[in-house]
């Protein structure tokens, strides 16, 4: 069946290998019958073809590119492109001898499937769909990652405002198999995690930090630490699995609050614990007034940006909330501070982190310089797929 197409305005040499198309690119077609969410063939300003996507005309990003090859899209091409990203998993965990019990199976455009969102928690996955050209595709792909990874459920929260973005409603639900528990726990380096797969953050946990967790917390031995937006409180439990002397978890939300006081429980420590239903921002301006410091703080906000129209009022949120923080600790502590805005580069962050340590008065040293585990993985020629940003910081 012949595929409508669309012709590019000429383009800059780096868009023609972005796995996105803005909307302003387009020059001409797909034709006034085109249903939004169908496929389309890519022709660039000179006619010759780049490749096939689904377009949505209603979305800024309007065509999201599955090939650049002369290959068909059907149901095939969807469970290949599931078994891959299944393999490309397998293969970075093979040394560990095969993959932890929660990991991300399927991360957007850097698995070749844009606009889904898979992470698997023990026996259940859970999908985001956030872009309209999956919807047609929902079926083989369900099927795909319940025959692909053998879970015992496929759980979707397409709860994300993305959703309207693309003009869908947000949707909850059982896709496939059993429904998951309300809390599902599963142990991870010594330790039982809890994950609140159907109303916690993104879908349960952020996966995409344990990696960065495990580093912070090596340096927590005999520390005082203050974790800040500490969601369910990973960095704080790992970081006193290791000999932390004590730990405060900050975080404003009282539902997260209570499932990180029952996984404390679950694990039984015997380390000095509290967690605060506070903001963040408020609860450091208060402790910079008294003289009781920290010997670690962990800053984990969520993105301060999401566009670039709102990046300047970022810049500053991240230099306050660095710099306050800067103020509670102690001589020889330790600052891990984080950024999941992928408005703002790696050299971008270190240099509001580095000015607001000026402004502090402190000097810092790079401990270490962290990113993305291996199963949230970055396309090099999507910049926007590179977002997160983890800096262990000696303090003076």
């Amino acid at each position: 069946m012949a595929i409508p197409t669309i012709k590019l305005k000429p383009q800059r040499p780096e868009r023609l290998t972005h796995p996105w198309i803005y909307d302003n690119e387009i020059g001409a077609g797909p034709g006034a019958d085109f249903t939004n969410g169908g496929l389309v063939r890519v022709l660039d300003a000179r006619g010759k073809t780049l490749g096939v996507g689904y377009l949505n005309s209603r979305s800024k990003i309007a065509v999201r590119y599955l090939t650049r090859k002369n290959v068909p899209v059907d149901d095939a091409f969807w469970r290949a492109r599931v078994q891959a990203a299944f393999d490309y998993r397998a293969a970075r965990y093979a040394a560990d001898g095969g993959a932890p019990p929660a990991y991300r199976l399927i991360h957007g455009e850097s698995d070749g499937i844009p606009g889904l969102v898979v992470d698997i928690y023990q026996d259940f996955a859970v999908a985001q769909f956030l872009a309209l050209g999956l919807e047609p595709w929902r079926d083989v792909l369900v099927q795909s990652i319940a025959e692909i990874t053998g879970v015992r459920g496929v759980y979707e929260r397409s709860d994300s405002t993305v959703r309207k973005l693309e003009g869908l409603e947000e949707q909850t639900g059982v896709l496939w198999g059993e429904e998951p528990p309300e809390i599902v726990e599963f142990e991870h380096d010594g330790s039982i995690l809890l994950a609140d797969v159907k109303t916690g953050g993104k879908t349960g946990l952020f996966l995409d930090q344990i990696d960065n967790q495990r580093a912070a917390a090596r340096e927590a031995v005999g520390r005082t630490v203050l974790n800040c937006f500490s969601y369910t409180g990973l960095f704080s439990l790992r970081a006193a699995r290791l000999g932390a002397k004590s730990v405060i978890d900050v975080e404003s939300s009282v539902a997260f609050n209570a499932v990180n006081a029952k996984q404390w429980e679950r694990n039984g420590l015997d380390v000095p614990h509290e967690i605060v239903s506070e903001n963040v921002f408020d609860y450091l301006r208060a402790r910079d007034r008294f003289a009781d410091k920290f010997d670690m703080i962990v800053l984990d906000p969520p993105a301060f940006t999401k566009n670039r129209a709102s990046r300047e009022g970022a810049v500053r949120g991240y230099n306050e909330i660095n710099r306050t923080a800067l103020h509670c600790l102690r001589p020889n502590g330790v600052l891990v501070t984080c950024s999941c805005s992928h408005h703002l580069s790696t050299a971008e962050f270190r240099e509001i982190v580095e000015s607001a340590a000026a402004d502090a008065g402190r000097s810092l040293r790079l401990i270490a310089q962290r990113g993305q585990p291996p199963d949230h993985p970055v396309l090099l020629s999507a910049p926007e797929s590179e977002y997160l940003k983890c800096l262990i910081l000696a303090v003076d």
